[in-house]
């Protein structure tokens, strides 16, 4: 579109210090019995029931990726738990003063299939993409029953996530 504004990410390995301010990044358990999310339990009152499901994501196999759409979940923080051994790619940003996505915000990381991520409650983020090969998630959080628990904001800038020239 002639005048949007552009914006290029490149995308930087997932730790749980970058990405603190979007939500929770944990490790799959490993020599522990188990491992709590603790961001998982942000939600509002209204996100009186718990939902879980497997949810199937189209892998990109390598970076440029288009940006076309974001998307957060007001009432309930949402959980991923990769179910392969593909990276995956988290990409978030902040919301404006009226709520809206805050381009000038916008990060992306590169998780691993040992990576949990928890985008917090009214986090904006991208779709789960998928680098590699095809893998499923298991996602979990809070429902209000009202069919109110995602909403979607189409770009009308043009979003690009690349890879850095130095690949990690």
């Amino acid at each position: 579109m002639m005048g949007s504004p552009s914006y290029t990410i490149s995308v930087e390995p997932l730790s749980a210090a970058a990405f603190a301010p979007f939500g929770d990044v944990a490790s799959r358990p490993t020599g522990e019995r188990r491992r709590y999310l603790p961001t998982m339990l942000n939600r509002a009152d209204e996100a009186q029931s718990f939902s879980f499901w497997i949810s199937s994501a189209a892998a990109l196999r390598r970076l440029p990726l288009r940006a076309t759409t974001l998307e957060r979940h007001p009432y309930s923080a949402q959980t991923f738990v990769p179910l392969g051994s593909a990276r995956y790619l988290a990409v978030v940003c902040g919301a404006d003063p009226g709520g809206e996505p805050d381009l000038t915000t916008l990060r992306g990381f590169v998780a691993g299939p040992e990576h949990i991520v928890t985008y917090a409650r009214n986090v904006w983020h991208h779709p789960m993409t998928v680098l590699d090969a095809p893998m499923e998630f298991a996602v979990a959080m809070g429902v209000t029953g009202r069919q109110d628990d995602d909403v979607f904001f189409d770009l009308d800038a043009e979003v690009i996530v690349v890879m850095p020239a130095a690949a990690f």
